[in-house]
């Protein structure tokens, strides 16, 4: 049997000794997902605003809306009455400055779990009251990077 000299398919086949074979089925994968997830996403687009068209005919959820628009804005003057409210003042820092502790917990927590995970490979773990706790190992893509 004879074999064919092709450039683009030794391109090919270089490039496949290159990667492992589980990286590259796994890049794979992520590419041909892609296309579908952007599709989809359009779709949504679509969708909502096919919805949100929908909704607006409707004579009741017109109504609805413009009364709920009206409550919206006399509960902003009502929350802007508020601000000078002394109390409300101090309760509102102190829930401001307990959300930010929260999240930074959250994030710190976050953190040493990716560690146990890399350390352990289990996707458990038992937390300080002994109960037994799902790690949930989370990524998604980010936005696309300028190439220079």
């Amino acid at each position: 049997m004879e074999q064919s000299s092709n450039p683009a398919t030794e391109v090919v086949a270089e490039s496949a000794k290159a990667q492992p074979e589980e990286e590259k089925t796994t890049i794979e994968a992520i590419h041909n997902l892609m296309p579908e997830m952007r599709e989809t996403q359009n779709n949504v687009k679509t969708l909502r605003e096919q919805l949100k068209d929908v909704m607006e005919q409707n004579d009741e959820y017109r109504v609805l809306a413009e009364q709920i628009k009206e409550l919206s804005e006399k509960r902003l003057m009502a929350k802007k009455a508020l601000l000078d409210d002394k109390d409300y003042q101090k309760i509102s820092a102190d829930l401001d400055d307990e959300r930010l502790k929260l999240k930074d917990l959250q994030e710190i927590l976050s953190h040493y779990l990716v560690s146990h995970y890399r350390e352990t490979n289990q996707t458990q773990v038992t937390d300080d009251l002994g109960e037994t706790r799902a790690v949930v190992v989370s990524a998604k893509i980010g936005k696309a990077e300028a190439t220079k």
